[in-house]
C-alpha cells in the first residue's frame, strides 16, 4: 500500500503548533498534528498574554480568567506599591482552552490530529522526512514533505537534527501551585528580591475562578524556593488546605537555539527558545514564530524546495521580527535581576512612590509584550532622566547611565 505523504507534520500541540496548524490549513491540505497529550494545550503555565497578542490573534471573552490592569509590586523589605492602568495591559487566560479553540478551527479546515502519540524519531532524506511515533504501544512511521517542530523545551528530537540544544545556563526554572482564593485577592502581586534565587521573582495571580496561581521563576531550584515562599505568605493570604505535593515545575528557555531550521524542518516556540526573556512568557512569541514558519513553508511547498538553505530564510524573518527584542530582553533581564536587595528597596521606594514615574509605567507607551522597547522609552524620557539624576542616592543616579552603557 502506498504511504500517505503529508505536506506538513506538526509535532506538538501547544500555542505554536496550534497556530501553525491553523495557518497552514488555510492554504493547503494533508496536514497532521501529533501530540502526546489527550487534552491539547494542557501544560503548566500562568497563562498571561499581553494586549498586543490578544489584538493580533483574537481572544474570546470566555477564555479570560482575569484582566491585568493593576498589580502590586512587593520589594525585598515587603513594602507594597500599587500600580493601575486605565485599560488592561494583559489577560490571564485559560491556556488549554485557548489552544483548543485554535485547534478546533484548524480541524474544521480538515487537518488531522493524532492524540496520545509520542514522536520518537525524525529522519530526513532527499525525497521526504520520516516521523516515527508510538501510539497505544504500537510503533509506526509516516512520511512528510516538511516538519514544524513545536514540541517544547529540551525536546530530544532536536538532537536528531544535529542541532546543539539550549545551554542549561539559558533555562529558567518555574514552579507553581494553584490554591483557593479564600481572601478574595483581586490584584496580581509580583515579589522581588534575593529570596527568589538568582534572577528570580515570585507571583500571586488571582483568577475569576476564585483560585490563586502562586509561583516563582528563577535560575535556582524553583521548587525549594516556592516551598519557602509559601511558608512566608501562608498567614498573610490565609492559604488553607495547602498540599505542597501539588506543586508543578517546568523549564523556560530565555535564549534561542543557535539554529532553528534544518533540511525539511523548522523549529518554533519553546522548542526554538523563542520566548520573552524578562518574564519567560512564551504564548505570544511562539505564535509569531509559527506564523513566520508557515509563511516560509508556503513558498517552499510552491517551489518544492525544503532544503536547509531555502528554509534558512525562516530564521532571518523571525530575527527581524522579534530577534532584537529577545537579545536586548536578555540584557535587560541581567540588569533588572542583578540589583542587590538594598538597591531594589531604594529603587522601588524612589520610583514607585513618584506619581509621574508610575504614570509613565502604566501609560500606553508601556507594553507587556515588548519589554525592551518599553524600558527604552522610559530611560530616554528627559523628565525621567532628570528625576533620577537628582536622587540623593548615588546608585540610583547611576542606574540610567549604566543601563544605557550595558545595553548599547
Amino acid at each position: 500500500m502506498k504511504k500517505t505523504l503529508y505536506n506538513c507534520i506538526i509535532i506538538g500541540g501547544g500555542p505554536a503548533g496550534a497556530r501553525a496548524a491553523l495557518e497552514l490549513s488555510k492554504f493547503t491540505n494533508n496536514i497532521l498534528l501529533i501530540d502526546y497529550r489527550e487534552i491539547l494545550g494542557d501544560k503548566l503555565c500562568t497563562g498571561i498574554i499581553g494586549k498586543e497578542c490578544a489584538e493580533k490573534y483574537g481572544l474570546a471573552e470566555y477564555l479570560i480568567h482575569n484582566e491585568g490592569n493593576s498589580a502590586d509590586i512587593i520589594n525585598p523589605s515587603d513594602n507594597k506599591f500599587h500600580l493601575k492602568s486605565d485599560n488592561p495591559k494583559a489577560f490571564i487566560i485559560d491556556r488549554a482552552k485557548y489552544v483548543q479553540e485554535i485547534i478546533q478551527k484548524a480541524i474544521k479546515n480538515n487537518i488531522q490530529v493524532f492524540y496520545q502519540s509520542r514522536v520518537t524519531n525524525i529522519t530526513v532524506n532527499k525525497k521526504y522526512a520520516e516521523v516515527s511515533y508510538t501510539r497505544s504501544g504500537i510503533k509506526k512511521t509516516i512520511c512528510t514533505k516538511s516538519i514544524i517542530l513545536a514540541s517544547g523545551l529540551e525536546s530530544k528530537l532536536i538532537s536528531k537534527l544535529n542541532i546543539k540544544p539550549i545551554n542549561k545556563e539559558n533555562i529558567l526554572n518555574g514552579s507553581q501551585i494553584i490554591l483557593k482564593n479564600t481572601e478574595k485577592i483581586t490584584n496580581t502581586k509580583v515579589f522581588l528580591g534575593s529570596r527568589f534565587g538568582s534572577q528570580g521573582f515570585g507571583w500571586i495571580v488571582p483568577t475569576f475562578k476564585d483560585e490563586l496561581l502562586i509561583g516563582v521563576l528563577t535560575k535556582s531550584r524553583s521548587k525549594n524556593i516556592l516551598h519557602q515562599f509559601l511558608n512566608t505568605i501562608t498567614d498573610e493570604y490565609n492559604l488553607k488546605n495547602m498540599d505542597k505535593k501539588l506543586i508543578k515545575s517546568w523549564g523556560i528557555p530565555i535564549k534561542p537555539l543557535i539554529k532553528t531550521y534544518s533540511d525539511r524542518v523548522l523549529i518554533v516556540g519553546d522548542a526554538a527558545g523563542i520566548v520573552k526573556p524578562v518574564t519567560g512568557g512564551g504564548i505570544y512569541y511562539s505564535q509569531i514564530s509559527a506564523d513566520i514558519a508557515v509563511e516560509t513553508l508556503k513558498i517552499a511547498l510552491n517551489k518544492n524546495d525544503f532544503s536547509e538553505k531555502f528554509l534558512s530564510s525562516y530564521e532571518n524573518k523571525w530575527m527581524d521580527a522579534i530577534g532584537t527584542e529577545i537579545e536586548n530582553g536578555n540584557k535587560l533581564r541581567n540588569i533588572l535581576f542583578g540589583f542587590e536587595d538594598n538597591l531594589l528597596d531604594n529603587l522601588t521606594n524612589f520610583a514607585l512612590s513618584n506619581k509621574f514615574i508610575t504614570n509613565i509605567l502604566t501609560s500606553n507607551k508601556s507594553s507587556f509584550d515588548n519589554h525592551f522597547k518599553s524600558v527604552l522609552n522610559f530611560i530616554n524620557n528627559q523628565k525621567i532622566m532628570a528625576l533620577f539624576s537628582k536622587s540623593k542616592y548615588s546608585k540610583i543616579k547611576e542606574i540610567i547611565p549604566n543601563m544605557k552603557k550595558d545595553i548599547f
